[in-house]
């Protein structure tokens, strides 16, 4: 859900944030919470609370905004800021093209909830620690350490994670085997977040523990999606999309019907297929837009109807890099990117599956190659 947009950066809220805005604002103002000593009513507790939850995340947000406004000054496109149970995310359109930028832009984060505990703790002896206001931007000075602390783990995708990653690019000179060994050390990190989580339920019960069991999980794939996706720039890097082109099975004529189209959908490998006129691309319709028509009742309406217009989803061009077609597939709506030359020509289409199967061939000629000079 969308909430606005701070220096021209979308800011946007996951579902699962308003369970956490909830339960930190429920923890802070119960009586085993950082506000209990307060002697006010139940009500200004609850109110202060709420400002305080707030407040919390306004730091989480101004953490994002660093990783976000730097990364942009370096050249990265920035698709917006996700807040969301972990707290936030900042979406980056591309990668920093060096490691002292990548290590600048992770590092950013943590150095700026530092600046904020700071400020807040100044705040907090302004106010005096003992007042209401005082106790609750004490709270949020240690909140804002301890979330500067936690990202400089060194683990995917906490901001250590990645300054490590910058230092490790730095002094290898290779990216992907930077990443590798990056991951490997956020393995070990995490494994040993989710053995101290399993020994704290044991031990105390469900509570805290599962929460870091959680947390190690969580870390434990993010690190092994990171380590794919620099293996796969890796494989597509010089690579032009249309090495990956893939011919569709087939193409529906625009005066077709749903009902029609939906069997030769169901044949289709990434379930959608271009709807043509003559030789025009106008669209792409799948084959979950279909089966809801069918189950309207509207059937027999043309295909045109349920397409996703041509002008409305992300295409590439022939000699566009295989990268920044990967890019565009990730927001394509589709699940597919048209190949489209600047006459309007259609050369086919780019999928996850296609890159797969493409990057499997890759590495079937490679073994073949390899088997034949030892044989030679």
């Amino acid at each position: 859900m969308n909430i606005g947009r701070l220096f021209g950066i979308n800011i946007r809220i996951d579902i699962s944030w308003l369970f956490v805005f909830a339960f930190v604002a429920w923890s802070l103002s119960s009586n085993v919470g950082p506000l209990r000593t307060l002697n006010v009513s139940p009500l200004a507790r609850a109110v202060l609370a709420v400002v305080t939850t707030l407040l919390f995340f306004a730091s989480v947000l101004v953490h994002e905004l660093a990783h976000s406004l730097l990364a942009r000054a370096r050249g990265v496109p920035i698709k917006g800021i996700t807040l969301m149970i972990f707290g936030g995310v900042s979406q980056f359109e591309g990668d920093p093209q060096s490691a002292p930028s990548a290590g600048w832009i992770a590092a950013v984060g943590p150095l700026t909830s530092l600046v904020l505990g700071a400020m807040f703790y100044g705040l907090a002896v302004v106010a005096g620690t003992t007042t209401p206001f005082g106790t609750a931007f004490a709270y949020l000075a240690a909140a804002n350490v301890i979330l500067a602390i936690f990202n400089l783990l060194p683990a995917f995708p906490l901001d250590g994670g990645r300054v490590l990653h910058a230092v490790l690019w730095r002094i290898t000179g290779d990216r992907v085997r930077a990443t590798r060994i990056a991951v490997r050390v956020s393995q070990v990190f995490a494994w040993s977040i989710i053995a101290f989580g399993i020994w704290e339920t044991l031990e105390y019960g469900i509570g805290g523990g599962l929460w870091l069991t959680f947390i190690g999980w969580f870390l434990l794939q993010a690190g092994a999606a990171e380590e794919f996706q620099a293996t796969l720039n890796r494989a597509l890097q010089g690579h032009p999309v249309i090495d990956l082109a893939a011919r569709p099975a087939g193409a529906i004529p625009a005066d077709t019907s749903i009902n029609h189209a939906f069997d030769a959908l169901v044949q289709a490998t990434d379930h959608a297929l271009p709807v043509m006129l003559g030789d025009r691309f106008l669209g792409i319709v799948t084959v979950a837009a279909a089966a809801s028509a069918q189950a309207e009742g509207n059937g027999e309406a043309y295909v045109t109807s349920i397409m996703m217009r041509a002008e409305d989803i992300p295409s590439v061009g022939p000699r566009t890099s295989a990268i920044d077609a990967l890019r565009e597939l990730a927001r394509s709506p589709a699940g597919v990117v048209p190949i489209v030359d600047e006459a309007g020509t259609l050369h086919g289409f780019v999928s996850r599956a296609g890159i797969m199967n493409w990057i499997a061939h890759e590495r079937e000629n490679d073994l073949r190659a390899m088997r034949s000079r030892l044989g030679g």
